[in-house]
């Protein structure tokens, strides 16, 4: 009986574990192209389903854009040493971004790899507010690309 009772309570505690595991994490982050562009780029880290690790999903826009419809759609891998490649969907660009303390740094290259910027962002934290925004932002540039 009483190895049962243990049984179920490790069983409820990998249950609890797990399900706290699945909450994506949502990060905000802005800053500039050149000192000159602003940007602003919103990504959801979700745990990955078959590796111990995140995959990330994410989204980015120039000059500080609200409307959902200026967003850009970005495909993400990184390595263990913090570094991130994010391409425009379309390949109108691509982000080579190493993570730091404070947000990324790397450099925005265009498609035809002839024109290279620096690029800076910075984590902001997301307002209770606006997390709704990105949110929505997220699915529907998911949608305008994705969608069949």
């Amino acid at each position: 009986m009483h190895i049962r009772f243990l049984a179920i309570v490790a069983l409820l505690f990998v249950s609890l574990r797990a399900s706290a595991q699945e909450k994506p994490v949502n990060s905000l982050y802005t800053g500039d192209i050149d000192g000159k562009i602003p940007v602003t780029l919103f990504l959801q880290a979700t745990p990955h389903p078959c590796k111990p690790e995140d995959q990330y999903q994410g989204i980015y826009t120039y000059n500080k854009q609200l409307d959902r419809s200026k967003w850009l759609l970005l495909s993400i891998d990184y390595n263990d040493k913090g570094q991130f490649i994010m391409v425009e969907s379309g390949v109108s660009g691509v982000l080579i971004l190493q993570k730091t303390g404070e947000g990324f740094s790397g450099t925005w290259i265009s498609p035809d790899g002839k024109t290279l910027r620096k690029v800076s962002l910075w984590k902001k934290e997301i307002p209770k507010d606006k997390e709704e925004f990105y949110l929505d932002a997220l699915d529907h540039t998911n949608y305008r690309y994705n969608d069949c």
